[in-house]
């Protein structure tokens, strides 16, 4: 009987929640958020595609010719994420698999620090994923979380301000969708920014409740942040979160005394979210010191700003580029502007302003968070004097003002939902105006200004607007004229939504109006961010190729290869585990000195190195590439070619390719080749499903094939090199280049001689350049002869204090490759006599080396050591690491036999450690405390007398 009462007590009070207004508005706000998730991430959770945007690697050698597709991404501009960011959380996962802390990253840029850092996002709560589920479903999981919290976040701080709970998934959608969660997503900077609801609750509470316990809801939340490895956001929403919580304290509490007391609670929460994320934020520290140059990110002044037309992009997403998709009109990477939150946020914004809710809870609310965006719409989009003041701060001063667009997003998203609160139980406008006749004249102000505000606002959209498009170029304007109109019917009617539920009495044009308002929020939004979000298959999933595989099987730990271009995309690496000289990650300043020196245009950006393709032909013969034991190079199969070049001849008609005559041969030649160059269509030709080129050496007396190579491309136009395995042609084998292109699904012209054939420039070994094409195809692999080995063993040692010195000297083809420069004095002087050396590099945080040395001489490692955390030792006693050949690093060993161990411990780990776990013993302690004394007190009963305040301590 009790059951059966119980379950009428929950079937009654179901019926009567369905009954109550607004009912089927919260219901359709929360069908809205699942909507979102189904219609963006929804595949990738089914399993049907990956979320990580591997597609786009049918862009780059040697994928592309392992796709085989014309399919274009719908989103170009993150290649970041599956170039640097998945691959280091990859890694870091394997070895934690493999019973190994990855402090160290052994295969990029010389090496790099992994685990002891935040970068990479790995310790993030919410990549949980990454270490449970496979990589290629992770990224959709991660997303999934994202959205998760930020709901939980949104809820529980809507929940305190008194709105609705269907405006808590709104303003969920809102955000989630918003610019900057969009165009970052896999970047470790959504994971951080996630947080920010859950960091301005615990905000909240510490400023209007004073309860001890907020100590922890700011500090788990806070160090949640920080564990996200992006800590400019963290910056940004402390920034703004300070003075939220000031106002909001000063609104709430009205005395100096409760005001400082929530500062304390506050403060206190910030330090203990610092304790708590101190085994990371230490090395993090450490790091930044000694390895990150902050001088390239400096910003200074009221300059820099995104400018009108992405604030524009808020509310018509195109505006400013092509979305996602390539053409960017605003001379900016859209991943930096993208802003969108869509016209029915704008709108919600000033309902928040206009429409008074049914009972104020939290006063002042939306006054502080209008105050908030405004203050940061000048910051991001307006700069002038006001951000010149705030870029003295530090994070600001070193960080681009757009990425603040986080707290924007967040901002707009939570008046949003209040907004969307207020339109499902407002305080009707004959109610508001029948209370306004009895007050005040002040009233009356106050509320006209209001109005004026929001007039204001409107027009000052729509002049944006106008102005806006006057940037946009022709080709798109007419798309973006439709936009623009198409973005007004929908503000139009979302206004007409709210002034009808706040004009008239009707629970049915409520429901409408409100479903309606919903369809404008979450509609939009979904199709902003398909564009950004597509979903690849999962064969795409960093798939091996023979060029891979090739350089898999054949570099050893004692041995790197290089990137040309954006060839194998140089930060990759990380996930299939082969050395790299170049990379996507920090590098010291050593480092970059010597890659500088074998290739002035190696650095794309401060953190991206590769060497440029159109250099390659001379900056291959780099002696500093043989020192840094390099042995392939890796470059696109049309790249300029290394060699020789032979005198050509001059193409002076067509011959047109077809399916039914594919081919085409070339004068005969004779000798060694490194590959040829000849004359493609005079305007670029492609084929819908792509087509094959294939050029083969064939020899003319026999007709042999002696050399081959096929590639696919997706069209081809001007000229085109293709690169060939023909050192060990005989110099006396007379030859022609058959090219052959199939798979066109229209002529394509080739260049050739006035007697019909191919004209062709013939590229040979470099005389005296042990430079060899080791594998063709999906991508052109130079082999490099002469290669030092990675670890060596030095028998003579020269002193080259002068940093550009020493550069110059190890640059130098005379500098012997058993002789270590050393970049100060030691005590210790080579003795010329060879060693034996067994490398075992197989712990990816060190390097352990078995000498036999006839005489003392010195180890050398050509890694990046030249940082804090290395350290060597001898037979297990410590010994100096000597700076050697200016970014490795040397140690000295007697004659004999011995074991050298040089390995990587991350620095200010133990102390952080310590300073982690010590404050979570802390909180415990300082936990159970409360609880015993909160118990006493409540023992006590109300009229005995707390020995001291009590207050805080609930």
């Amino acid at each position: 009987m009790a059951t059966e009462a119980r379950t009428l007590s929950m079937s009654t009070r179901a019926a009567l929640w369905i009954r109550r207004p607004g009912a089927w508005v919260e219901i359709a706000s929360w069908a809205a958020l699942v909507a979102f998730v189904l219609f963006t991430i929804g595949p990738a959770l089914l399993g049907h595609g990956t979320f990580l945007n591997t597609g786009l690697l049918n862009r780059f050698t040697p994928w592309a010719d392992t796709f085989q597709s014309t399919t274009q991404s719908s989103n170009v501009f993150d290649s970041d994420t599956i170039d640097s960011a998945a691959p280091q959380v990859s890694l870091l996962v394997r070895l934690a698999q493999e019973g190994v802390f990855g402090a160290w990253n052994p295969y990029v840029a010389g090496g790099t620090e992994l685990g002891g850092l935040p970068d990479s996002g790995a310790w993030s709560p919410l990549s949980l994923p990454w270490w449970v589920l496979p990589f290629s479903y992770a990224p959709g999981a991660v997303k999934l979380l994202e959205i998760v919290v930020v709901t939980v976040g949104m809820a529980l701080l809507l929940r305190r301000w008194g709105v609705p709970r269907a405006g808590w998934p709104i303003a969920a959608i809102v955000y989630s969708a918003s610019g900057f969660m969009v165009a970052w997503t896999n970047w470790p900077q959504t994971r951080v920014a996630a947080f920010i609801p859950l960091l301005f609750w615990a905000i909240d509470r510490a400023a209007t409740e004073r309860k001890l316990r907020d100590v922890v809801a700011v500090g788990v939340a806070l160090a949640c942040m920080l564990l996200g490895g992006f800590p400019a956001i963290v910056g940004y929403a402390l920034f703004t979160g300070g003075i939220y919580f000031v106002a909001r304290s000063i609104v709430a509490l009205r005395s100096v005394r409760g005001v400082l007391v929530s500062a304390a609670i506050a403060v206190g929460g910030i330090v203990f979210g610092l304790f708590l994320s101190a085994w990371q934020l230490l090395p993090f520290a450490v790091n930044a010191a000694n390895v990150i140059d902050f001088g390239a990110r400096a910003q200074s002044g009221g300059g820099g700003t995104l400018g009108y037309l992405s604030l524009v992009s808020s509310w018509v997403a195109d505006i400013a580029n092509d979305e996602s998709r390539g053409d960017a009109w605003s001379g900016r990477n859209p991943v930096e502007t993208a802003s969108f939150v869509g016209i029915a946020v704008v709108v919600l914004i000033a309902a928040a302003l206009l429409v008074r809710p049914r009972v104020q809870r939290a006063a002042g609310i939306v006054w502080i968070l209008l105050g908030l965006l405004a203050l940061s719409v000048v910051l991001v989009y307006v700069g002038g004097p006001v951000l010149a003041a705030i870029r003295e701060l530090p994070v600001f001063d070193s960080n681009p003002i757009g990425r603040m667009r986080c707290i924007v997003g967040f901002l707009a998203a939570a008046l949003a939902g209040i907004g969307f609160g207020r339109l499902v139980e407002p305080e009707h406008l004959l109610d508001e105006l029948r209370r306004l006749r009895s007050s005040r004249p002040l009233a009356w102000i106050g509320r006209g200004l209001v109005v004026l505000i929001v007039l204001a606002a409107a027009a000052g959209v729509a002049y944006q607007t106008r102005m806006a498009l006057y940037s946009v170029p022709v080709p798109h304007l007419h798309e973006l004229k439709v936009d623009v109109v198409r973005t007004a019917v929908i503000g139009a009617l979302t206004a007409l939504a709210i002034a009808l539920v706040w004009f008239f009495r009707s629970r049915v044009l409520a429901a409408v109006a409100g479903v309606g308002v919903i369809a404008m929020v979450v509609v939009p939004a979904i199709s902003s961010v398909q564009a950004w979000w597509p979903i690849a298959p999962v064969s795409t999933f960093y798939p091996s190729t023979p060029a891979l595989k090739y350089l898999e099987n054949h570099l050893t730990d004692q041995e790197r290869f290089a990137t040309a271009g954006q060839a194998g995309l140089p930060g990759s690496a990380s996930y299939f585990q082969i050395r790299s000289l170049t990379g996507h990650t920090f590098q010291t300043q050593e480092w970059k000195q010597l890659m500088t020196a074998i290739d002035p245009d190696v650095y794309v950006t401060p953190t991206y190195s590769s060497l440029r393709p159109t250099n390659l032909p001379s900056t291959i013969s780099s002696p500093l590439l043989d020192r840094l034991a390099v042995r392939y190079v890796i470059s696109d199969p049309s790249a300029p070619l290394v060699g020789q070049a032979d005198p050509s001849t001059p193409s002076t008609a067509w011959a047109d390719l077809t399916k039914a005559n594919p081919s085409v041969d070339s004068p005969s030649n004779t000798g060694p080749i490194n590959g040829i160059e000849f004359t493609g269509p005079p305007a670029p030709t492609n084929s819908a499903d792509g087509m094959d080129l294939t050029v083969s050496i064939v020899a003319d007396d026999t007709g042999k094939t002696l050399t081959s190579t096929e590639t696919w491309v997706p069209g081809l136009g001007g000229g085109r090199a293709v690169a060939l395995e023909g050192d060990d042609i005989p110099a006396s084998t007379s030859w022609h280049a058959e090219i052959t292109v199939t798979g066109q699904d229209k002529r394509v012209p080739i260049g050739t001689d006035a007697d019909g054939k191919a004209a062709i420039t013939v590229v040979r070994p470099e005389a005296g350049d042990d430079v060899t094409v080791a594998h063709t195809g999906d991508a052109t692999i130079y082999e490099l002869g002469g290669t030092d080995d990675r670890v060596r063993w030095a028998s003579s040692q020269t002193v080259v204090q002068k940093a550009a010195d020493r550069v110059d000297t190890l640059d130098d083809p005379a500098t012997p490759a058993d002789e270590v420069v050393l970049s100060k004095p030691t005590k210790h002087t080579a003795g010329g006599g060879d060693a034996e050396l067994d490398v075992d590099s197989s712990d990816p945080n060190a390097t352990t080396v078995d000498v036999d040395a006839e005489q003392g001489g010195w180890v050398v490692v050509e890694d990046s050591l030249q940082r804090p955390g290395w350290s060597a030792t001898v037979d297990g006693k410590s010994t100096p690491l000597v700076a050697a050949d200016h970014a490795g690093g040397a140690v000295w060993v007697p004659a004999g036999k011995h074991t050298v161990a040089v390995s990587y411990t991350v620095p200010g780990l133990s102390a952080g450690l310590v300073a982690t776990i010590g404050s979570v013993l802390v909180a415990i302690v300082v936990g159970v405390l409360v609880v015993v004394l909160g118990r006493r007190r409540r023992r006590a009963g109300p009229g005995a007398e707390p020995t001291g305040s009590t207050e805080i301590l609930d």
